[in-house]
């Protein structure tokens, strides 16, 4: 077992999990924190069977093949010698960025030369550190409310990005999908929708209010000048929730409409399947599903795809309602 990104308890845990017949290897890139997991492992007498490296995980550490490898950092690409360490039929969790400001950690089993999920779960962690760190592109604005409003983009800020802080400024539209939530559900899988959208990035808002409502939340698309981002509002007892978009700028009617009907998209089609995740390091052949969303990265390639799920109807997109 090859655990990347130290700190002493996973490897602790590992180490009990594999037996006195397994063997765990941790490595980090930060001495001070190798120092602190040695430390941990000599006094619960575990130093015999975890071994502990200070490197950069994303260069192959020359301890051959492991069966699993758990990943306690959040990488934007999977490098290619992680794939070179990995047995066949070998487990890779990790918790991957799949969009700025959005992760998953995805259980992988490594089949047929690339890897297909098998589980995923809600949860973060730190960025990864060294040769493999991701720093998206972003743009900084300041909203109506004198606070800052930055829109970070997957792999470069569109050619057209043309929003403003003026159209901060503006007054907004709205639309709304009449895709329904219980209050405090976890809608990661919607978030994952909307951010690998055409246009789709990360829109991160001091005050959201900037965005043209309270409540909304960071997923957005963008076109040109204007921007629609994830809205929802209360229904009756406050117990459930609906789900729209909320924009501005000259677009921002057609733009709000069009994330409202992806939303509605969303929940008539996808809603409650666990979409796919799979990755195709460099020189694999994806075998791919006609709408399967690709995303290019170093070493390799994500794609993302939605089991559809039966239909029970779909109702009609409610109208825009501007606030003039």
């Amino acid at each position: 077992m090859l655990e990347i990104g130290s700190g002493g308890p996973n490897a602790a845990m590992l180490a009990h999990l594999v037996g006195p017949d397994g063997e765990v290897v941790t490595v980090d890139i930060d001495e001070s924190v190798t120092a602190r997991t040695t430390a941990g492992l000599e006094r619960l007498g575990l130093s015999d069977r975890v071994e502990v490296i200070t490197a950069d995980a994303g260069r192959h550490l020359g301890r051959g093949v492991f069966d699993r490898i758990m990943v306690t950092v959040s990488p934007w690409t999977i490098p290619k010698v992680w794939l070179e360490q990995l047995a066949p039929d070998g487990v890779l969790v990790v918790p991957l960025q799949i969009a700025p400001g959005l992760q998953r950690i995805i259980g992988f089993r490594y089949q047929d030369g690339h890897l297909i999920s098998e589980s995923t779960v809600p949860g973060g962690f730190v960025p990864l550190q060294g040769a493999n760190r991701y720093e998206p592109p972003a743009v900084e604005l300041t909203g109506l409310s004198g606070k800052a409003v930055t829109f970070r983009f997957a792999d470069q800020i569109p050619d057209d990005f043309a929003v403003t802080d003026g159209v901060l400024a503006a007054e907004h539209a709205e639309a709304w999908s009449g895709v329904i939530y219980a209050s405090r559900t976890i809608w990661l899988d919607l978030l994952t929708w909307v951010l690998i959208q055409p246009g789709g990035c990360a829109m991160e808002a001091k005050d959201p209010t900037d965005r043209g409502a309270e409540k909304s939340f960071y997923p957005a698309i963008t076109e040109a000048g204007s921007f629609a981002a994830l809205a929802w509002r209360p229904l009756g007892d406050g117990n459930e929730l609906e789900i729209g978009a909320v924009g501005k700028g000259p677009a921002a009617g057609a733009l709000t409409t069009r994330l409202a009907e992806s939303i509605q998209t969303y929940g008539a089609d996808h809603r409650e399947c666990d979409p796919i995740f799979e990755w195709w390091p460099e020189g694999a052949t994806p075998d791919l599903s006609p709408s399967a969303k690709t995303l290019p990265r170093p070493h390799g390639m994500l794609t993302i795809s939605w089991p559809a799920r039966l239909r029970r109807g779909r109702s009609t997109l409610p109208h825009i309602a501007r606030n003039l």
